[in-house]
């Protein structure tokens, strides 16, 4: 296995490697390397289910899906496409496609949910010649980029992550069910964490997060837009020229993403495995027998 870093503060591409065939040796250096990198790209491994499925609980137990709605054949597994199962390629505001296409701001998975995601896992099945890279942010280098005093005015700050308000912007909703709404209520999060492995101290923030705790709506949400735009910034953000087969997973709790924008009477196709953040009573999590620790 080789390691080959970016020139920029996150990410690295990982070579000479089979993710069907791992020894725990291997296993034990990829989940060393997260760690120290944040993101992860395994170049054409060429996945099915079953094997990105069994990759991803490396990191831990998986969580099930945010809807039933969307077609999947594996509770575990997200379809992020713009061609429906008999071909069909969305068409621009339509349902599915603002569904999806919140993925093309600045957010991390599942940092609407009571115990936010730990990581994601991504595979590239179907990708257009040209746009649909995925671009990654470090929010470890962006905390570290602010001034003593700005930090110290953000420490406390409690920040309102609201999945129905986040998406509600753009649309879509329509495709879940009352229940799988109700089943998203607003939650809080410090806007400044610790991450539980490295010990570094990240901000959380993205597109999910609706206003700070205790301060004027309006005003908080300004200031939340533009703390995000400064943090997604070089030398912070890394961009993946996507082929098919391609692997990444990064770090949920430090790492926020986003998706470009790609002519929309092409096909991309990608499958997403989310795992979970893992905490005793996750109601997210599937139970599983591959549960990473770290």
């Amino acid at each position: 296995m080789k390691i080959r870093p970016t020139e920029v503060t996150l990410g690295a591409t990982v070579y000479d490697i089979d993710l069907r065939r791992l020894d725990d040796r291997t296993a034990t250096e990829i989940v060393d390397a997260w760690h120290e990198y944040a993101v992860l790209v395994f170049p054409k491994q060429h996945l099915d289910d079953k094997a990105q499925i069994a990759f991803s609980r490396l990191f831990g137990n998986l969580e099930r899906l945010l809807t039933a709605s969307i077609e999947a054949e594996n509770p575990e597994v997200f379809r992020v496409a713009n061609v429906r199962p008999d071909g069909t390629i969305d068409k621009p505001g339509e349902s599915y496609e603002l569904f999806h296409r919140g993925n093309q701001y600045w957010h991390t998975d599942s940092s609407y949910k009571l115990i936010p995601s730990k990581a994601s896992v991504l595979r590239a099945h179907t990708v257009p010649p040209n746009g649909g890279e995925t671009q990654f942010a470090d929010m470890r280098a962006a905390y570290d980029a602010l001034d003593h005093d700005r930090k110290a005015r953000l420490k406390n700050k409690i920040v309102v992550h609201d999945y129905i308000y986040s998406q509600g912007l753009i649309g879509g909703l329509e495709l879940m069910t009352e229940k799988e709404t109700a089943a998203l209520p607003p939650v809080e999060h410090p806007l400044i964490q610790t991450h539980p492995d490295t010990g570094r101290t990240c901000l959380f923030a993205g597109r999910h997060a609706s206003h700070i705790v205790g301060e004027d709506l309006a005003k908080s949400r300004t200031e939340l837009a533009a703390l995000t735009e400064a943090a997604c910034q070089p030398p912070r953000v890394y961009t993946h020229k996507w082929r098919d087969g391609d692997i990444a997973v990064w770090d949920n709790r430090c790492v926020l993403h986003r998706g470009q924008p790609w002519p929309q009477d092409q096909p991309r196709i990608m499958f997403r495995t989310t795992v979970a953040g893992q905490a005793e009573h996750n109601e997210w999590m599937i139970a599983g027998d591959g549960a990473g620790s770290s």
